[in-house]
């Protein structure tokens, strides 16, 4: 897995997009995650595929919803060639009051991340219909751009929001955390990540990064395991491995040299993980050793 962030930028005067996306079989890349620091709420339109968030998978259909908050690693799959999606994404301060203020409470499904939450609405929901419905006035509301359509949009943002507050009350998911402090922790593990993604040829080592996301090593350990389901360690080697790959692509460079460059200082422990995690090292061509 590798974990980048989403370059999308969303409307300065007014951060809400709203969009209808063809994804295709032919880009799947189930290895290749990212993130955002917006929220989005996707509905499936037509077609079916797999999605990869929190370490679950979530296999999808026409009419079925799917939320993701901010800073939380995901990916997808198409599984018959194409599959097309209504895409709102929007960044929080959009819900705020006149001062100002965003209501931790509508915020609440995109900041639980508790081991029986669920980001999947499936199609069968009473709810989905209706948030679907919504979505496609949104929609209209962007495309026409007339007089007081971000009050609009804003309305119906809300509206979403506290239709899927009921879902998951009606489903019993308990989110009764501190709203604060997972916004916190979602925050410095953004930060986390772009670290890690900026010096993983370093000598990188766990106590490091815990401290660029202000965290304990035991507690920035746990909460990066739960978020992409694979331990830093585990992270940290498939972000080498993978630029060893584009340089035995690209280069006429030794085995030793590229695997030193990519932030292997051990020969033997490079060797073992290539092999357990891609293969055979190339023997002819380019990367010779």
């Amino acid at each position: 897995m590798v974990i980048c962030k989403d370059n999308t930028r969303l409307p300065e005067e007014f951060p809400v997009l709203i969009r209808k996306v063809t994804l295709k079989e032919t880009d799947n890349d189930a290895e290749r995650f990212h993130y955002h620091d917006f929220c989005e709420i996707t509905c499936v339109l037509s077609g079916y595929g797999i999605y990869y968030i929190n370490g679950m998978e979530y296999p999808v259909e026409p009419g079925d919803i799917i939320i993701f908050n901010q800073v939380e690693p995901h990916g997808w799959v198409v599984t018959e060639r194409i599959m097309e999606v209504l895409v709102l994404t929007f960044a929080p301060e959009v819900i705020s009051d006149p001062a100002g203020t965003v209501s931790d409470e509508y915020l609440k499904p995109f900041l639980y991340l508790g081991s029986h939450f669920k980001n999947l609405i499936p199609s069968t929901d009473d709810r989905t219909g209706e948030m679907h419905d919504i979505m496609e006035e949104i929609a209209g509301e962007a495309r026409r751009r007339e007089k007081g359509y971000e009050g609009m949009i804003r309305a119906d943002i809300l509206r979403i929001l506290t239709l899927l507050i009921r879902h998951y009350e009606k489903e019993g998911t308990d989110t009764s955390i501190d709203l604060g402090e997972k916004k916190r922790s979602m925050k410095r593990l953004e930060e986390a990540v772009y670290y890690i993604n900026s010096h993983f040829t370093d000598n990188l080592t766990l106590e490091e990064v815990a401290r660029k996301a202000y965290m304990s090593p035991n507690y920035f350990s746990t909460y990066f395991k739960n978020v992409t389901n694979r331990k830093f360690s585990e992270y940290l080697t498939m972000l080498r491995l993978n630029r060893v790959q584009e340089l035995f692509l690209t280069t006429d460079r030794t085995v030793a040299s590229i695997a030193m460059e990519c932030g292997f200082r051990n020969m033997s422990n490079f060797y073992r993980l290539y092999k357990k995690h891609v293969g055979e090292l190339p023997q002819k061509g380019k990367g010779k050793r």
